[in-house]
């Protein structure tokens, strides 16, 4: 008879084994932004304790594509996340975490593997154990990865292609960076990877030096204890390393059926000046029916920027979409725009990129989505983001700034991607950029 693990026995036995521990730093609160961060027996943690009757918790791992070591593995070694351990099968945490009313997801990014819990705040105790289980000990059985995770790699990657946006960014990404950030995202058919691969890889990311645990809806008390408990034998590693991301440009051409899509930028060690950059410029508007007043929404809807933060980097790109047509003509607007800010930004102009920039780069770090943001500056910062740093930082940009960063996208090599009807696509020197 299958027991419930929602019974009173199930949990005491998922917490009896927490325990108090004396090798915990001391914590200390970053209250603007309501976290308590710690250093337990190696590992960086963080936790926001919000009222509530749902606790999420996050384990962020320095293991990302731009770390592989073979094309494709961390895109496998994330496809491995909740397979069998030897505590527990896949199906066993399947059918438990349905019981207790969870959810477990894995995201796999540029910088970092990503495994997250959802669930009522009393499992606490048997999600951390579950979470601990599959980073510190998962089977990476050889019939797994043929009769699971391969399969599962194919499908991420013909529903990607599938998406006019994935295929772009990738494509942007490749030119801007090459190696490192530039590196796919997901496997490709022409990787060949192996299960030893997979473990190897696993052995040298899957580390305390490369782990940060990031949670809402607990305080640091707990999750202290809980890591003391479940982790302490974990293996310390060293860090993951890369090489320091490099800016080289130019312009691919992607023949897709999944839609037609310009986007051009610049990439950078980030900058403030790039996110009120992306504010002025803006695009996407944010009330709804409305295409705003930023200098973009004369596109309608066509052209947005935006920036996409990386470790060490940040890459700062404008998009457009539609037919080729309309793609033309908002490319060309996007320039227009880019020579409207270089003539100059007025105080209006530049107060209202700030307030959009804060706004953009605060809300990044709320909700579930914004435990994996803090977790990845975490790991490379070694502290939680202080709001009023952040703040300070943004309102320190000067109209100067914003004015000569909109003239060196116009006047320096751009990275440029291009996906759809490539015959009928513009080439960005046709817009007047360089690639």
């Amino acid at each position: 008879m299958l027991v419930s693990p929602t019974s009173a026995c199930f949990r005491r036995a998922a917490s009896s084994s927490v325990r108090t521990t004396t090798s915990r730093s001391l914590a200390t609160a970053a209250a603007d932004l309501g976290f308590e961060t710690s250093t337990v027996d190696g590992i960086k943690i963080a936790t926001k304790d919000i009222a509530g009757p749902i606790t999420t918790l996050s384990f962020v791992i320095k293991a990302g594509s731009r770390y592989a070591t073979v094309p494709g593995v961390a895109h496998a070694l994330q496809r491995f996340a909740y397979q069998n351990t030897p505590k527990r099968s896949g199906l066993r945490l399947t059918r438990e975490t349905e019981l207790l009313g969870g959810s477990l997801t894995s995201v796999l990014t540029r910088d970092s593997i990503v495994l997250t819990a959802r669930f009522l705040k009393d499992d606490l105790p048997y999600f951390f154990e579950a979470l601990s289980d599959v980073f510190a000990q998962p089977t990476l059985a050889r019939h797994e990865l043929a009769e699971i995770v391969a399969p599962l790699l194919k499908l991420d990657a013909k529903l990607a292609d599938a998406e006019a946006a994935f295929v772009a960014s990738e494509a942007i990404n490749s030119a801007a960076y090459r190696k490192g950030l530039g590196l796919p995202l997901y496997a490709q058919a022409t990787d060949s990877i192996s299960i030893d691969n997979v473990r190897s890889y696993k052995d040298a990311a899957y580390t305390k030096s490369n782990l940060v645990i990031v949670a809402s809806g607990t305080d640091i008390n707990t999750l202290s204890d809980l890591v003391s408990t479940y982790l302490e034998t974990a293996p310390a590693g060293t860090a993951s390393t890369t090489n320091a991301s490099t800016f080289y440009g130019g312009e691919l051409r992607i023949p897709s059926t999944a839609g037609n899509l310009l986007t051009f930028g610049v990439a950078a060690e980030p900058s403030p000046t790039f996110n009120v950059l992306a504010s002025v410029l803006g695009g996407a508007s944010s009330i709804k029916w409305s295409y705003g007043a930023s200098l973009l929404s004369a596109t309608a809807g066509k052209a947005y920027a935006k920036v996409t933060p990386y470790s060490g980097s940040s890459l700062l790109t404008v998009t457009a979409t539609g037919s080729p047509a309309e793609i033309k003509s908002a490319g060309a607007a996007a320039v227009d725009a880019l020579k409207t800010v270089a003539t100059g930004v007025s105080p209006e102009i530049l107060k209202k990129g700030i307030a959009g920039a804060k706004f953009d780069a605060l809300s990044a770090l709320e909700g579930a989505a914004g435990l994996a943001s803090v977790g990845e500056i975490l790991l490379s910062s070694g502290s939680v983001p202080a709001a009023a740093k952040i703040i300070s930082e943004i309102e320190s940009v000067t109209a100067d700034s914003v004015k000569s960063l909109a003239e060196k996208i116009l006047s320096e090599k751009v990275a440029a991607a291009a996906v759809g009807k490539v015959s009928e696509l513009p080439y960005v020197d046709e817009l007047g950029l360089k690639a």
